[in-house]
């Protein structure tokens, strides 16, 4: 906007920048545009600050001027420049609205920014009768506008039959100061918000035309109901992703390996300074079947003012979002002479969480004896959310060594680790943490164990050395290093050797050591998976679920076992080659193109739920049903604005994630109380009051429980997850 009001009035261009103090020589617009590559140097598109606005900024450029007294007075300069051509752009646009108020294009853009940063209305008028922004009532007019027209894209992106959909439920509590009679005492709504995003990898509307064919070998089918079928168990998912070059048992499988490269990393990052230098030199662990990295453009829907918690809540849900791309019932869009595609011969691919799930299939259960496949929900494949899979296996970690109150009586047991990094929070640890707690706990821990089995490894191998700084100055190589991190990994991780130590008698084993090898086995399986999903290897990703699976079984997460059982049965024994390759590449998805940044697509509607709760859906009395309806799929468009507004006024502090904290003294502890308790030194006869079960023995046995398709197992009212104890710290826990 400023180089064209320069080219076309160039001599009142020249008269505002003398009478602002400026430098008529200087080229004032490519200043502006030097001054804002800086302020941008994160190279992030709009949409990606939107999904990963909680990154760093790259303050290369501005250290760099601190350190040189030539490049702070150059950028004083060009900041100065760059303030003088804002100034100067405002006048001329304050101007030029006064001449034709169509001409309001700066306004339009400062008044929309207004709006999503929830501007009070007082401020918004002042600006407007100033001439800086656009009045209330035409950014009203414009957020209706711009919500109608993205139902335009939805529909584009729906009519394709190349796009994926995700929902979830989200509640609103709409307080009122006054009651009134004629509205209802429940403030609490129940809403449900979706997202859209293209398949891509090459995924074609053919891979999708199976319909037919899966519901030929659907167990729902009635037709199919007597015919022979073939029984799949978890153990044919072993098959899966086979090793390659394990000859022999001390050769490192791939999960030994990953264990080995996590124990090196460990050192080379929170160990002593010596072996910082090293980091560069570890290589990432070996990809099994990785994603190709592509930017995936997400699309929100229009918030829905359904109740998915029933089963006809999720049919209803289902249909408006379909509705909403452009798909509708084949027979009634016949009938109406509707211009949409017919979906009778395709599948739609739909992510949601494990209640979603239990109840797109009783829906479908229930149709199965419809005629038509529309009426009998045959075309919905559900695909469950891998953010709550991990939520689950979080839950899983806090069952197993945190909830039992005899788990917490040890010197060695987790709840003393929590102690030492969370001494005001042990209560809640000891009742519900929720995800993030178990999230930072598992990680925390889990450093101090890993360096303390480093330090007690070290010991072994040279006597005269007993803590890491010494260790450090002896000054090992990289490749010592590896080579004991391989070591580590089959010795301080429980495998097939902890069921021998079991069987020995009481006076020579050491549960307390054998304790540790069980948690270390279980913090590895959970930071690998974390590590999978972050960089899209779906191969690392289904090679972790497998081994949760009996691990979650054993801890009574029945419902998450079989779902996810049933899930890869059909994915790799069931499905076609084409629909198994879209289901598998869009489980993860990346907003931002960027490496180590994929994420669930479940996440990301739970972000997407969290910013049209919090941020977004009007403030005060406005905040009602409709406006939160109206505004949710501007919910991208909100922060685009900001981030135009942002760049274009230079505006600083554009990052909103704080540095990690700093806990080498509270790892120093933690490491001290290690060194004195010796969890990872074997200690003949001593006992504890709870030995941890191998939980994947326990699990592969609660297989043969099974009798025909029921499951004779205890139903836990808190296995299944409605999605609504997910809270802010939760989601945003992923991007640290």
């Amino acid at each position: 906007m400023a180089q064209d009001l320069a080219i076309h009035a160039p001599m009142l261009w020249e008269l505002l920048d003398r009478l602002l103090g400026g430098n008529g020589g200087v080229d004032l617009a490519s200043m502006h545009v030097s001054v804002q590559s800086e302020d941008t140097t994160t190279g992030k598109g709009d949409d990606g600050e939107y999904w990963d606005e909680i990154d760093e900024i790259d303050l290369e450029g501005f250290i760099n001027g601190l350190t040189s007294e030539t490049s702070r007075c150059n950028g004083r300069q060009r900041r100065r420049a760059a303030a003088i051509l804002i100034k100067k752009a405002t006048i001329l646009g304050i101007l030029m609205q006064g001449m034709n108020q169509k001409a309001n294009a700066l306004q339009s853009v400062i008044g929309f920014f207004l709006q999503s940063s929830h501007t009070p209305q007082k401020v918004i008028e002042t600006l407007s009768h100033i001439g800086i922004s656009v009045s209330v009532e035409t950014i009203a007019a414009a957020v209706r506008s711009l919500s109608a027209e993205s139902q335009i894209q939805i529909q584009e992106l729906g009519q394709s039959l190349l796009a994926c959909y995700a929902y979830d439920n989200f509640d609103v509590d709409l307080k009122s100061h006054v009651p009134l009679a004629e509205k209802s005492m429940d403030t609490l709504k129940h809403l449900t918000s979706g997202l859209l995003f293209r398949l891509e990898h090459g995924v074609t509307m053919d891979d999708l035309k199976c319909s037919e064919e899966i519901w030929k070998k659907s167990p729902l089918n009635p037709s199919t109901a007597t015919a022979p079928v073939t029984k799949l168990s978890w153990r044919d998912l072993l098959s899966l992703h086979p090793e390659c070059g394990v000859s022999s048992w001390h050769d490192l499988t791939r999960h030994e390996r990953f264990n080995s490269w996590l124990f090196l990393m460990d050192l080379c990052t929170y160990g002593p300074q010596y072996f910082h230098q090293f980091r560069a030199q570890i290589s990432d662990p070996e990809a099994i079947e990785e994603i190709p990295l592509i930017k995936t453009e997400i699309v929100p829907a229009r918030a829905m003012d359904v109740n998915n918690s029933t089963v006809s809540g999720n049919i209803h849900a289902v249909i408006d979002l379909l509705a909403q791309g452009g798909i509708y019932n084949p027979t009634e869009a016949s009938a109406r002479k509707y211009d949409t595609p017919d979906i009778s011969e395709h599948v739609v691919l739909v992510h949601g969480d494990l209640g979603t799930g239990e109840r797109l299939q009783a829906a479908q259960l229930r149709r199965s004896i419809e005629a038509t496949p529309w009426d009998r929900f045959q075309h919905i494949i559900f695909i469950p959310g891998l953010f709550h899979l991990k939520m689950a296996c979080a839950d899983a970690m806090w069952r197993c060594f945190i909830q039992p109150l005899s788990a917490r009586e040890d010197e060695t047991c987790l709840m003393r680790d929590i102690a030492v990094l969370r001494p005001k929070e042990t209560g809640i640890y000891c009742s519900k943490p929720g995800f993030r707690r178990m999230h930072q706990a598992i990680g925390h821990a889990g450093v101090c164990r890993r360096l303390d089995c480093w330090r007690v490894q070290v010991n072994k191998t040279y006597p005269s050395i007993t803590t890491l700084d010494a260790f450090a100055a002896s000054q090992p190589t990289f490749d010592g290093l590896q080579k004991m991190a391989d070591e580590l990994s089959l010795a301080y991780v429980a495998n097939q050797t902890l069921v021998r130590m079991r069987r020995r008698p009481h006076k020579e084993r050491d549960v307390q050591y054998e304790n540790s090898l069980l948690l270390n086995k279980y913090f590895f399986l959970y930071e690998e998976l974390s590590y999978a999903m972050n960089r899209g290897d779906i191969g690392r990703v289904e090679t972790c679920i497998i081994p949760w699976i009996p691990i979650l079984k054993a801890l009574g997460k029945h419902k998450y076992a079989t779902h996810m059982t049933t899930f890869l049965l059909n994915v790799h024994f069931i499905y076609p080659e084409g629909l198994r390759r879209a289901i598998r590449y869009h489980m993860l998805i990346n907003p931002t193109g960027k490496a180590m940044k994929w994420r669930a697509v479940d996440w990301c509607v739970e972000l997407n739920n969290l910013f049209t709760k919090v941020k977004y859906g009007g403030k005060g009395v406005n905040r009602t049903v409709e406006r939160i309806l109206l505004e949710s799929p501007l919910v991208q468009t909100y922060r685009m604005a900001q981030s135009v507004v942002q760049k274009s006024f230079l505006h600083t502090h554009l990052s909103a994630k704080h540095a990690d904290p700093n806990m080498a003294k509270t790892f120093n502890v933690l490491l001290t109380r290690l060194m004195n308790c010796s969890p990872h030194i074997f200690i003949p006869g001593r006992s504890s009051r709870f030995e941890v079960p191998n939980l994947t023995n326990k699990g592969r046995a609660m297989e043969k429980t099974v009798q025909g398709d029921i499951e004779i197992v205890a139903t836990d009212a808190t296995d299944t997850d409605q999605g609504s104890g997910i809270a802010m710290e939760d989601v945003l826990v992923e991007l640290l």
